[in-house]
């Protein structure tokens, strides 16, 4: 069966809760439904706008609040943990994440003097943060990356699933004994590897509609480097079985065999939002795997602020603009928060696409949307590609601010 591209990225699109509006609803029950559906949202430390975790969220749930997230976790509806990277998962999944806990046991070493120490202490005095602990090595570090022996011990015990992040202050974890975290009605069973690989298999087909081989193991690589846990072979075996059960379906997306399932093909055609233009985050589940992008949207897309300043083309936090299923461009913008000011730094659209009317209020109203998201008032642009950009947006910008 053959599925084109169009279709094929709608159905991602539909299911990453990207093509209409409030997709998942309102509110923090919607907030609960869109990492469900997603099955995971990374958490990123880098802030030039939000936390990338933030920024997702945003972008799929209308009324979005940071107080959504934080009660989510204090509800125990979500934890973090690793999954592409590390990243807030929904509670309910959570014995999926045993045997990566239980390989990195099983494969890597600490100080277990300093382990014991810092359990002792939790235990005695409840959740720590990493300063609670002095560093007693006399060793002068010389960076953030040089962690010091107690944080280091931290994250192993985390990794490890000992310790858990029952919450964060000012973005740093505050860990307490797993035994404290997990609500007792969590399934803590540690699946097969089998019964794992179909939960990965048909979780990311619900996430992403449709979906290469490739595509559905995306995490595998970073999972095995964390635990050496052999799931690529197991996972190929898995997609046959599923496919063998009519849980699966194959098709054909331009040369490319993916899978999808009956009842998500049941929902096309779909049609999108086009009155506005979403400005997603470099971390967003739409972009991470960036070969999906090249491959379904025919777009190239990098975050440069791993790029030497000199060779960057649109700017330190260059951020893709998603326009109904299309990506039409680029922004790299900074959220002078003190200020409440948004300062677009380069907006750069692709070659082919048509500047009109319908358009510059699309990108007007995805800026202004994004602005407020983010607590900012006003705004400034610097440079565009076409440069006759800048007058017509600033102009329809002001209008919605």
């Amino acid at each position: 069966m053959e599925l084109t591209q169009r279709d094929a990225r709608k159905l991602f699109l539909m299911q990453q809760g990207l093509l209409r509006d409030n997709e998942f609803g309102r509110g923090k029950k919607a907030s609960i439904k869109a990492i469900q559906r997603l099955s995971y949202i990374q958490i990123d430390t880098i802030s030039v706008i939000n936390r990338a975790h933030e920024h997702v969220l945003y972008n799929r749930v209308g009324n979005y609040h940071p107080t959504h997230l934080e009660k989510l976790v204090q509800e125990r509806e979500i934890f973090e943990y690793w999954s592409h990277a590390a990243a807030f998962l929904p509670f309910k999944n959570f014995r999926y994440s045993l045997p990566v806990m239980k390989g990195f046991r099983d494969t890597r070493q600490c100080n277990d003097k300093i382990k014991a120490e810092v359990l002792a202490r939790i235990r005695s005095e409840g959740p720590l943060q990493s300063r609670n602990f002095v560093d007693t090595s006399g060793r002068k570090r010389g960076g953030w990356w040089e962690w010091k022996p107690a944080k280091r011990v931290l994250e192993h015990l985390f990794f490890s699933g000992e310790l858990m992040v029952t919450r964060r202050e000012g973005f740093q974890k505050v860990f307490d004994l797993a035994e404290n975290v997990i609500p007792s009605f969590i399934n803590t069973s540690e699946p097969t590897l089998e019964e794992w690989t179909r939960f990965i298999a048909l979780g990311m087909i619900h996430a992403l509609g449709v979906a290469t081989e490739y595509d559905i193991g995306y995490a595998i690589p970073n999972i095995r480097r964390l635990s050496k846990i052999p799931l690529k072979n197991t996972l190929k075996n898995t997609l046959s079985e599923l496919v063998a059960e009519g849980q699966l379906i194959e098709v054909d997306v331009q040369g490319r065999s993916c899978y999808t399932t009956e009842q998500l093909l049941g929902l096309l055609p779909v049609r999108s939002t086009r009155q506005i233009v979403r400005l997603l985050s470099p971390f967003d589940n739409v972009v991470i795997n960036r070969r999906r992008t090249r491959e379904l949207f025919d777009f190239e897309y990098l975050l440069e602020c791993y790029v030497p300043a000199a060779k960057r083309k649109v700017g330190y936090f260059s951020q893709p603009l998603l326009y109904g299923d299309s990506f039409i461009g680029r922004l790299d913008a900074k959220a002078h928060r003190k200020h409440h000011q948004l300062q677009v730094k380069n907006l750069v659209l692709e070659p082919h696409v048509k500047i009109e009317d319908r358009l510059i209020q699309a990108l007007a109203n995805g800026i202004a949307k994004f602005a407020k998201d983010h607590d900012c008032d006003s705004l400034s642009f610097q440079r565009s590609t076409p440069t006759t950009l800048i007058g017509p947006l600033n102009t329809a910008v002001e209008k919605l601010l």
